[in-house]
């Protein structure tokens, strides 16, 4: 019994040991994890949704990064140095809202705001002319666009699921939600967020055409066979499991990316050969 005691206490000093040089080592410098959220919300919103995350929540996990020493940079940084042009610092990520939803504007950006921390809002254009589906309207938008802190980029025109729609129509949605985003808002478009992540190389092409930087997919299962690109980048989607600051942080680590990564590379092997 004591030999056995003796083998878990070290066991369990040597987990709290690796535990504690990952959490001080990752995510590793030219890794910039990009977190992705929906809404805010309450905690019974948060349970019936995993597009909600619960405002406190929120809160904590921000002020988990400041306390943990963990920069958030903005989009203009992140592609600078995805082109080279900028040496990584490590320990750096990005914020990302997609959708414009009323609830970032109301419970989010505050947070947001006391921390000085860089966001990316990634807006759906119909939705946001007309105040449709939770929408924040176009002037709510640029009340918040006086704050030097948030950026808009673009969901697409009506949020389809890209694939499904023919060439023009995914022209349409691609190239003119960001022409009619820079005339509302006056001001360059060079982001894009695909609505559910979907991608193939047809969308990836259209997206270089209409002079996006970096557009975003959800993970790499949507990639199929497609490489991670400029067009093809990953985000971390951060849902109510991410309560937990262990879970938070495994998925802002890139571990998780990595892990995620390396499993749909095997299985397109599997499937080509």
């Amino acid at each position: 019994m004591k030999r056995f005691l003796k083998i878990t206490g070290v066991s369990a000093g040597l987990l709290a040991l690796a535990g504690t040089a990952a959490f001080a080592v990752f995510p590793l410098p030219g890794h910039v994890p990009v977190l992705m959220y929906h809404f805010m919300g309450s905690r019974e919103e948060a349970l019936a949704s995993k597009n909600y995350v619960e405002t406190e929540s929120f809160r904590k996990q921000m002020e988990f990064l400041k306390r943990f020493g963990y920069r958030v940079i903005s989009m203009d940084e992140l592609y600078e140095i995805k082109m080279g042009r900028r040496k990584p610092r490590g320990r750096e990520m990005a914020v990302t809202f997609d959708d414009g939803n009323v609830t970032f504007a109301t419970r989010a950006f505050p947070i947001l705001k006391n921390y000085k921390y860089p966001v990316m809002l990634f807006l759906i254009t119909e939705p946001l002319k007309h105040e449709t589906g939770g929408s924040m309207s176009v002037s709510a938008v640029k009340e918040l666009l006086k704050d030097p802190w948030v950026s808009i980029g673009s969901h697409t025109r009506t949020h389809p699921i890209l694939s499904e729609l023919t060439e023009s129509q995914t022209r349409d949605e691609i190239t003119n939600a960001k022409i009619e985003l820079e005339q509302i808002f006056g001001r360059p478009v060079f982001y894009l967020a695909y609505p559910s992540g979907d991608f193939n190389p047809l969308i990836g092409k259209v997206t270089g055409e209409a002079g996006y930087r970096l557009a975003f997919t959800t993970s790499p299962k949507k990639l199929k066979t497609s490489e991670i690109g400029p067009f093809a980048m990953l985000r971390v989607k951060i849902s109510r499991s991410s309560d937990n600051p262990v879970i938070f942080w495994f998925k802002i680590s890139g571990i998780y990316e990595a892990f995620k990564l390396k499993f749909h590379q095997r299985k397109n092997r599997l499937l080509i050969s």
